[in-house]
């Protein structure tokens, strides 16, 4: 039994969650945003008829299933690896905050020294701010980029790690199916092996590998060199 479409909707929310507040604060990101606004509606095409597919003489029934439940939210919630790395994480954001607002302190100060000049900004003063202006949307903008894909890169090392224990489990168990909690209105709790996938993922993965706050992740992958110890989290947590 394989499960590759699981923990996708938890996992998604999870990733917002870590990089959300960044993503909000580059000029780069926000052009990007306001120049993919506009959606485009969808083209109505002609539908021509196709042959008629009649019913099937009757077949082998399948077996009756037995069917398993986890809890995508729960489980990343309780893993250790993702608490290590939300901290680390929530540091990083926060220092990109610290930034973002100092260089932007200090572009408004340049501005006021002009303005009380008493004078029009010369061609060469509007020139220089707009350099850094662009200098500062790069700068940030690829900051952002890396907090991002960093996330990326530790959340898919939980998923994957968990993708093979609900599968284990699902084999242990003899379950022939495993659907995510939120996709059944109504089940029993002894269908629900979230608990169990916890306490194995805990001991499986304590930590991940995370590039640490000044490596691209993009350069890392073409080099195809991957550290063999994780990241020590700023915050001294280990193992």
């Amino acid at each position: 039994m394989r499960s590759s479409t699981m923990a996708r909707t938890g996992y998604a929310r999870l990733c917002g969650a870590l990089c959300g507040a960044a993503l909000a604060l580059t000029p780069v990101l926000a052009m990007a945003q306001d120049a993919g606004g506009g959606q485009q509606q969808a083209p109505i095409l002609p539908m021509p008829p196709v042959p008629e597919f009649k019913p099937l003489p009757a077949g082998t029934k399948p077996a009756a299933p037995v069917i398993g439940i986890f809890n995508t939210q729960q489980i990343m919630a309780q893993s250790t690896a993702v608490q290590k790395l939300q901290t680390e994480l929530g540091t990083r954001r926060e220092a990109l905050v610290r930034d973002v607002r100092a260089e932007d302190a200090q572009l408004q100060a340049v501005r006021q020294s002009i303005i009380k000049a008493g004078k029009a900004p010369t061609p060469e003063q509007q020139q220089e701010l707009q350099k850094r202006v662009n200098a500062d949307r790069t700068k940030f903008g690829n900051r952002n980029r890396i907090l991002e894909e960093d996330a990326q890169v530790a959340l898919n090392q939980v998923q994957r790690e968990m993708q093979q224990i609900v599968s284990a489990i699902a084999s242990a168990r003899g379950m022939t199916m495993v659907l995510q909690a939120g996709t059944a209105a109504l089940h029993d709790n002894s269908l629900d092996i979230s608990d169990q996938v916890v306490t194995y993922l805990n001991q499986a993965l304590p930590s991940v590998y995370l590039p640490g706050p000044t490596e691209d992740p993009e350069e890392i992958a073409k080099s195809g060199k991957y550290p063999v110890m994780p990241f020590q989290p700023t915050d001294g947590g280990g193992e």
